[in-house]
């Protein structure tokens, strides 16, 4: 068995796993349609009231959620970078490529929002970014600004969600010390 080298938690390969984790392993693969196990799983799962937890969690958030496809993972991976978690970073880097998302508007999200079109988009990731990295700072501007580019109130909610959902993954993934899938960075030409 493997161990993370920080913080010594084991990872739990599906060859090594009991039946009962290999059946919840291809039950989570099948839904998220993932040709592999994510190392978020194979470390969580040495808790199964956690892996279960965050199972449910997310499934509710994608069954719920009525944001464009493309802008969860966009806010997601501009959250990431931002607080700098390499592996929510680079998942929701290779989910937004897998979604259609060019490189030069990854690029831009990354390195240059000021630049980011539309700017309604440019907007929201904006707000996101400030909301999950200081959300007591926020102010009525902040509000007025992202509805000024005709988000509504529901469309807003959702996006305060997803900046404090990408603080839970990104605490998850820096606390666990979770380390990014070599497919991933194979996917991303790293």
């Amino acid at each position: 068995m493997r161990y993370l080298s920080i913080s010594g938690f084991p990872v739990i390969e599906p060859e090594e796993a009991d039946p009962d984790t290999r059946q919840q392993y291809a039950e989570m693969q099948q839904e998220v349609g993932l040709p592999y196990v994510p190392s978020w799983a194979k470390t969580m799962i040495i808790s199964p009231a956690i892996y279960n937890i965050y199972l449910e969690f997310m499934r509710a958030t994608n069954r719920h959620l009525t944001l464009p496809e493309t802008l969860v993972p966009m806010i997601l991976y501009c959250i990431a970078t931002a607080r700098n978690c390499q592996y929510c970073s680079a998942n929701n880097e290779l989910f937004c490529r897998s979604l259609g998302v060019d490189e030069e508007t990854l690029e831009m999200l990354a390195k240059d929002l000021g630049n980011v079109t539309p700017r309604r988009l440019q907007a929201i990731i904006q707000f996101a970014i400030r909301c999950a990295l200081n959300p007591q700072g926020l102010t009525a501007v902040d509000y007025d600004r992202v509805r000024e580019q005709g988000v509504s109130d529901d469309e807003l909610a959702q996006i305060i969600f997803l900046a404090a959902l990408g603080n839970f993954n990104d605490t998850l993934a820096d606390g666990f010390k979770i380390e990014i899938e070599s497919v991933v960075l194979e996917a991303l030409g790293r």
